[in-house]
């Protein structure tokens, strides 16, 4: 069950990257005709408040689709701490998705949804995960 889910979560991630990682990326999402949004839309980010970014910002097309990838490859690892590390990551993606929100055309909103989804899914996960881990380790 616990391979199960690491690899779903795996290929989950895997999936999202790619759908971030260029211009045919929204077609995994069924979304092909937004591929000519990307390039302006991924070019540049002012940063979300709250994120080490902030003021600074970034290209979406590379922190966004790292912090993906990352987590697609931490996720087929076990260990308490690295569900910690895990959900600061989600949380602060789910930050920058609210913020990339903002700053992308309205067209790309069905990509960012798509992503949100998959990160508040994960979230409910890792929390669940924390707090089984706390009960077990308090009996």
């Amino acid at each position: 069950m616990e391979v199960e889910t690491r690899r779903a979560r795996h290929a989950a991630y895997l999936r999202l990257a790619a759908a971030h990682a260029g211009p045919l990326g929204p077609a995994l999402l069924g979304h092909p005709e937004l591929a000519p949004l990307y390039p302006q839309a991924y070019a540049t980010c002012s940063g979300a408040k709250g994120l080490p970014c902030a003021g600074v910002g970034g290209e979406p097309r590379v922190c966004v689709v790292r912090r993906l990838e990352h987590l697609a490859y931490s996720a087929l690892r076990g260990g308490k701490r690295r569900r910690e590390q895990e959900k600061a990551m989600v949380e602060g993606l789910l930050v920058c998705i609210g913020h990339l929100a903002w700053e992308f055309p309205p067209e790309l909103a069905p990509v960012l949804e798509a992503t949100r989804k998959v990160l508040e899914k994960d979230l409910v996960y890792l929390r669940k995960e924390l707090s089984e881990k706390e009960t077990s380790r308090a009996s």
